[in-house]
């Protein structure tokens, strides 16, 4: 029996509203996983307005990071492939796809020096969809949780364990996937363990639902092996965790299709660059606390005008977005110009350019709602100008 032949009338009567409600904004790839209402209405507790919202910022999300055509249109960066320490090993008893992360080798600063919060997080959101489609493939129940993943931590230093600038990659990875890939999750499994990795884990449970929270289970040196085989058959599970797996040379490792993970060489790290903005005498500074948002407004009066800005994030970075009313109100409900999007500067300032086809408020929103720790600084600049080039800036 299915999870969907279990759902009750009223459930039922969640998932038919919320299709109804979305399904003509909805695209075509979108619409090939015939139980994507389902696992967003379970998501939320079959309240169909929560569900709604979280399935709209889904589609929001999908745009941002391209994911209808990431499995035909993106590559992965090279030295993500090289040293990202991912895997796909096997399926397992259920047929979910089971995925390793060699994260105790993992050079995690490194990684995070010349990569993106955005870029490291979109390999992840590849691998999925490569796992997915996996499944699916097989002719897998896609009306269960189709993943498991293990992290194995072996060798995992303090140093590493406690890094922040690895943890805020983590903590964002991990909340994006909660809110993008709802019901895909069967276990994670977090093997050998240190006993300092209790102090991220701590950290890291602060985002995760109870739900979730009950299908993890973190292991030291030993117990894990016994827990792997009871879901993997040890003919597929690779000796090293406890099957009977090799390579043809009998190497238990298996890795000729396991990366494990190793040091960054230096020639593929980057610097960030230094901040511009914050010495520019006509730079506004603007400061944001954790789950705050800003809007900068300004008048457009005269045809022919553009908008054009530039801005830097002291550190990490922020939601952005352009907006317009006709109107002053801020009660009126806004007409997005820019869909909201991540951006990071910790490599070149964002520059912009809007071309205004009306007359009226126009608003650059800086928003800082999705952050949990940091606040966040901000130096921008914005103009208004039309086609003489006079300056036309007015802020409210």
């Amino acid at each position: 029996m299915s999870t969907m032949d279990k759902i009750t009338d009223e459930e039922k009567n969640v998932i038919d509203e919320l299709r109804k409600r979305t399904i003509n904004d909805l695209t075509p790839k979108l619409l090939e996983d015939d139980t994507l209402f389902y696992r967003f209405a379970k998501a939320r507790d079959f309240n169909v307005a929560e569900a709604e919202t979280m399935l709209r910022n889904h589609l929001t999300w999908r745009k941002e990071f391209q994911i209808d055509t990431i499995l035909t249109d993106y590559e992965p960066p090279e030295v993500f492939i090289e040293y990202g320490a991912s895997s796909f090993v096997c399926f397992d008893k259920e047929g979910c796809a089971v995925r390793i992360l060699d994260w105790g080798r993992l050079d995690s600063k490194g990684l995070c020096s010349i990569l993106t919060k955005m870029e490291a997080a979109k390999v992840w959101f590849y691998h999925i969809e490569l796992d997915k489609v996996a499944v699916f493939q097989r002719g897998g129940n896609l009306r269960k949780p189709i993943l498991s993943v293990i992290y194995d931590l072996d060798d995992l230093t303090y140093a590493r364990a406690v890094n922040m600038k690895s943890l805020q990659y983590v903590l964002y990875g991990v909340r994006e996937i909660l809110d993008n890939y709802p019901e895909y999750l069967k276990t994670i499994r977090i093997i050998n363990a240190p006993f300092y990795f209790t102090w991220s884990f701590a950290l890291i449970k602060t985002v995760l639902p109870l739900s979730v929270l009950k299908k993890i289970g973190v292991y030291g040196k030993g117990g894990w092996k016994e827990q792997l085989l009871k879901d993997i058959d040890a003919d597929v599970l690779p000796a090293y965790l406890g099957g009977n797996r090799t390579d043809p040379d009998g190497n238990p490792l298996c890795e000729t299709f396991i990366r494990r993970g190793k040091p960054l060489p230096k020639i593929y790290q980057r610097q960030n660059a230094e901040k511009r903005l914050v010495l520019e005498p006509d730079a506004e500074k603007l400061s944001l606390m954790p789950f705050s948002k800003e809007e900068i407004t300004f008048e457009v009066k005269k045809e022919n005008s553009s908008i054009e800005w530039e801005f830097e994030i002291k550190k990490g970075d922020i939601y952005f977005s352009l907006i317009f009313r006709e109107e002053s109100s801020k009660n009126l409900e806004p007409v997005e110009i820019i869909p909201k999007q991540r951006i990071d500067t910790s490599f070149e300032s964002e520059k912009g350019y809007f071309k205004c086809e009306k007359l009226g408020y126009y608003a650059i929103v800086f928003d800082n709602s999705n952050s949990w720790l940091q606040s966040k600084e901000v130096y921008y600049r914005v103009r208004v100008i039309n086609s003489e080039n006079d300056d036309l800036f007015k802020s409210r």
